[in-house]
């Protein structure tokens, strides 16, 4: 089941830096829902391709929970796991009963939370590189 996509993803997921991880299981958690959907509509008794597609969103799922620190991250991190848990959960319903319905609703959050995380992430990098500006430059040999 390797499309051009998923090896573009494969691969972007493998040069990405860390703080960029996150979006890449965003990217496939919303290319595999889509084609999960797709095959449910299009191929519904296709049973084993609707249900390999939706494994691989909710693994995305489950990589997203798995990467949160909660010393860190505290109620927001908490937060965060309860809305990745219930995204999991609708997944597998949808996957049990092959309802494309449950997973359309998902997709424009997953899609919003996708751009919120470049969003932080474009900040963050933005204030690193102000900081480094601000900061006085060190002498060789001090």
């Amino acid at each position: 089941m390797s499309t051009p996509n998923s090896k573009y993803l494969e691969a972007s997921i493998n040069s990405a830096p860390p703080e960029e991880l996150n979006l890449r299981v965003f990217d496939a958690l919303v290319m595999f829902s889509k084609q999960a959907v797709a095959a449910i509509r299009e191929t519904p008794e296709d049973i084993q391709r609707r249900h390999d597609l939706l494994r691989r969103s909710q693994s995305a799922c489950a990589l997203l929970m798995g990467s949160l620190d909660f010393e860190v991250g505290g109620e927001l991190a908490r937060n965060l796991f309860r809305v990745y848990e219930f995204w999991h959960h609708e997944l597998v319903m949808a996957n049990m009963y092959g309802d494309p319905e449950r997973v359309e609703r998902l997709i424009p959050d997953f899609i919003s939370y996708r751009e919120t995380w470049g969003e932080a992430i474009r900040r963050f990098r933005l204030e690193n590189v102000n900081r480094r500006e601000r900061e006085p430059l060190e002498l060789v040999g001090s």
